[in-house]
């Protein structure tokens, strides 16, 4: 998966990037005539940007406008985990709870109890991974007209 990125520091072979969010709104057909304002945005759109550590394949300088890459793979995994491994974990919960205290109420609060455990649980995940080399590269200058300049060079 590629993206568009500023690079906002340069520490050795690595760099740290700006990426833009991608939103609902990128695939809308109305091309954000609505101004973002939708229901669907309000719920999950968020156009902060989002830092990431990257690998500095090209050699990259702070404020040039880069394209990075990571592995599809990564991206799905990640929200997978994310997405998925929380609700599992609250049907597993929901279940156990039924299950074992006789009442769907019961169920409830387990389930919300394992929803809570599931983030601490990627949050320390995530805080374990943070030390390890960035599985995001730098591959190439982005130009002007928004391509990449496969050589690095403008």
């Amino acid at each position: 998966m590629r993206q568009r990125a500023k690079v906002t520091a340069v520490n050795g072979s690595f760099a740290t990037v700006e990426v833009k969010r991608s939103t609902m709104c990128d695939g809308c057909e109305k091309s954000g005539g609505c101004g973002g304002h939708c229901a669907i945005t309000g719920i999950v759109g968020d156009s902060r940007p989002m830092t990431a550590r990257a690998v500095n394949l090209i050699g990259a300088k702070t404020g040039d406008l880069v394209e990075v890459e990571s592995e599809e793979k990564v991206v799905l995994g990640s929200a997978a985990l994310v997405f998925l491994v929380p609700l599992a974990v609250c049907a597993l919960f929901f279940f156990l709870g039924t299950r074992l205290f006789g009442s769907e109420g019961a169920g409830v609060a387990c389930a919300a109890a394992g929803f809570v455990l599931a983030f601490l649980a990627i949050g320390l995940y995530d805080r374990k991974l943070a030390g390890k080399a960035p599985r995001i590269r730098i591959v190439s200058l982005a130009g002007a007209d928004g391509t990449g300049d496969s050589d690095g060079s403008e």
